[in-house]
Parts: structure tokens; C-alpha cells; sequence
């Protein structure tokens, strides 16, 4: 299988920071908006020129990320979709994604990007209890949740995302199970759930060090996911990457360019790439984003050329957090080389432990592994 190619586009702006969030995001102001506007053009133009002088490459998807993409007008919004897919060389029903958050979108906002070329959406739901809504520092409640799914479905999006979270502060099993049985009761084609993790330097990390933060413990979080797994697959949605569920044919194609090691252009302000060979980090300040490109540069402050050992590492790393795990014929078909052979003793020593699974096609983890998937990781970090 072949690893693809994408567009990421960050948007750096939210109505509010959540209080959980690292992410490289800023407080919405209208002046920044249009500086972010007329920046993106550029980087778009200067990528655009390069693309063109690679003669065969073909995008299969663009994702919209953030931040908050939603926070800016629908007809921004549109605008800027619609420039990224004329620039660029897109495969014919390419996936189109667009994350919105349910309290800065409506139907008309929905109905401008769903005509602009967005085919899938990801709403930021991470609850429906608004106990924990507001705790987290959302900007929307439960039940605005479920009217943007409505929303969204009348403007014409039947590929819908919603992104969960457990191990929330104070969160027992039965919260976490009645926000995924709401979650079900709207058949989302897709759930992408994941673990709260506390990041230093956000009011979250401020607090857990001060000790005023709660946290269920380890065994309640895994009693969670455990409890996931089986809710979602007995409701038809396959279990296919770590924290990721789809009904068939529904799987996020943008995220396994990820991971499957592929290559995909990173623009925006703290947008990362990984573009022949190299990954890249753009600058993070929107402000900064914008002086480099005002002055004809990439706004890029980072670039590290990927070794073919680190390459293997990553391919492997990021490959086993899909249920199917990693190819072994494709990984020979890339580097020439056989896995078993370039990793004989990590293999021997997960195995036994049984968290992993070797057959003749392929490398995954067990359930068992699925649990432990740091470990996993970490052995085939050589660096």
C-alpha cells in the first residue's frame, strides 16, 4: 500500500484557549485574521511554484486544523478552501477535511465550506456532559453538540468525526460510558478518542502541579478504554488504529498518510511537514509567519533530513499504532530490507512479552499491546 501524500493547514485562532490545549493557538482578533489570510496566500504561492517543478506529484487529501478553523467567517473560510484546492493537484474525490468546533459553527457556516469542497467534518466534541464542558474551558454544551451534528448533516456532510476524551478530572466510567452512548445514539462515521494528557504550561499542568488537579488513576483510565473497544465494535465501528473507530469504508485517509510515514506539506503558522525527506517546523508566531513570508520566505524555522534508520524507526513506530500494523512486504518494497532483520531483537523481546504479533505478512500489536503501546513505541526508537 502506498503511503500518500496530504496538505495540513493550521489555523492559529480560537474564541478561548481550553485549558487543557498546547496546541499553537491564539486568541481570535480580526487584524491577525486578515495578516493570517493574506500570509497563507503567499505560502501557498511559493509552494505552489515548488509542486510545480515536481512533475507527478498528486495530493490525495487537505486537512484544515487548528486552532479553530471555524472561528473565521464561513465566507473566509470558503475562500481559502477553495484557493487550496485550485492551487494544488488533488486526486479526483480526494477526502477534505475540516475540524469545526460546535460552538463556532451554524448551518450556514457548515453549508459554506460543504460547497467550498469539504466532504469530511471533525467536530470537537470531547464530551457531552457539561459538568465536564465547562471545567475543561469548552465554549459550547452538550446539547449544542448534538445540534451541530444535526446542523452539519442538513448542509449536506454525511462523514462526520466526533473527537472524544477520557481520564477527564473528576470523570467516573459511567460519565465517560453516557457521553459515548450519546456519541453512538448520532452515528458519527467515525470517533477518534483519546486519553486527557496533561501538558506543562497549560492550566491543567499548572494545576497538577500544585496538586488542585484530580485525575482518575491508571486503572480507571484503562477500565475505560477496555470498556470503548468492545461499546464501539459491538455497534459495527472498526477498531483500526489506537484511538480511532470507523464505520466501513469511513476510515480518516489524512491521518494514515501519518501513519503510514507518508509525506504531506505543512502550512501555516507551528505547522509541521515532512516533505522529501525532511520534516520541517514552521515558525510559530502568527506574527513572525507573516514577516518571513512578506519577505519572499518560507516561513520555516526547522528542518532535520530523516536518516534511512530513522526512517525505519518512524515507519515503524507509527505503523504499529494501526490495528493491522506494518506491512512487511511494504517495508522491504521501501527500504529494501526485511523488518524481521533490521529489528530481530525488539521483535523477540515484545513478543514474548506478547505484545506483538508476527506472521509472515505483517507486525501489530495484541489487545494486550494495545494498552502498553508507549513500550511498544520505545523499543524501536534506536536513536
Amino acid at each position: 500500500m502506498t503511503e500518500g501524500r496530504g496538505i495540513y493547514v493550521h489555523v492559529p485562532f480560537c474564541a478561548r484557549k481550553c485549558f487543557y490545549c498546547d496546541f499553537n493557538s491564539y486568541s481570535l482578533d480580526k487584524s491577525a485574521v486578515a495578516s493570517y489570510l493574506a500570509a497563507l496566500e503567499k505560502e501557498v504561492q511559493l509552494y505552489q511554484a515548488q509542486i510545480a517543478r515536481e512533475p507527478g506529484v498528486v495530493f490525495d487529501t487537505l486537512y484544515i486544523g487548528g486552532g479553530t478553523p471555524t472561528v473565521l467567517s464561513g465566507k473566509d473560510l470558503a475562500r481559502m478552501i477553495r484557493r487550496l484546492l485550485e492551487a494544488f493537484p488533488f486526486k479526483d474525490g480526494a477526502e477534505v477535511t475540516c475540524e469545526a468546533n460546535p460552538g463556532s459553527s451554524n448551518t450556514e457556516k457548515f453549508a459554506a465550506m460543504r460547497e467550498a469542497g469539504v466532504n469530511r467534518l471533525s467536530l470537537g466534541v470531547q464530551t457531552f456532559d457539561d459538568a465536564l464542558l465547562l471545567l475543561l474551558g469548552r465554549q459550547h454544551t452538550g446539547q449544542e453538540a448534538v445540534e451541530a451534528v444535526e446542523e452539519a448533516r442538513r448542509a449536506g456532510f454525511d462523514n462526520i468525526n466526533l473527537d472524544l476524551m477520557f481520564a477527564l478530572p473528576g470523570q467516573s466510567l459511567a460519565q465517560w460510558e453516557e457521553s459515548v452512548r450519546q456519541a453512538l445514539s448520532l452515528r458519527p462515521s467515525h470517533l477518534s478518542c483519546y486519553s486527557l494528557i496533561v501538558e506543562e504550561g497549560t492550566p491543567f499542568g499548572d494545576a497538577f502541579r500544585l496538586g488542585k488537579l484530580s485525575l482518575p488513576g491508571e486503572d480507571a483510565e484503562y477500565e475505560m478504554f477496555a470498556w470503548l473497544i468492545d461499546a464501539l465494535q459491538a455497534q459495527g465501528y472498526e477498531h483500526y488504529e489506537i484511538s480511532n473507530f470507523a464505520l466501513p469504508g469511513r476510515r480518516s485517509e489524512h491521518n494514515q498518510i501519518y501513519w503510514r510515514n507518508g509525506a504531506w506539506l505543512g502550512l501555516g503558522p507551528g505547522a509541521h511537514g515532512y516533505w522529501n525527506g525532511k520534516r520541517y517546523a514552521n515558525v510559530r508566531l502568527p506574527s513572525d509567519y507573516s514577516e518571513r513570508l512578506d519577505r519572499g520566505e518560507l516561513p520555516v524555522a526547522s528542518v532535520h533530513e530523516v536518516s534511512v534508520d530513522e526512517a525505519m524507526d518512524d515507519t515503524m513506530i507509527f505503523g504499529l499504532r494501526l490495528l493491522e500494523g506494518v506491512s512487511r512486504g511494504d517495508f522491504y518494497r521501501r527500504f529494501g530490507v526485511e523488518l524481521t532483520k533490521v529489528y530481530s531483537r525488539e521483535l523477540d523481546q515484545l513478543t514474548d512479552l506478547g505484545l506483538l504479533e508476527v506472521t509472515p505478512q505483517r507486525v501489530r500489536v495484541t489487545r494486550q499491546g494495545l494498552f502498553l503501546a508507549n513500550q511498544v513505541f520505545a523499543a524501536f526508537l534506536r536513536g
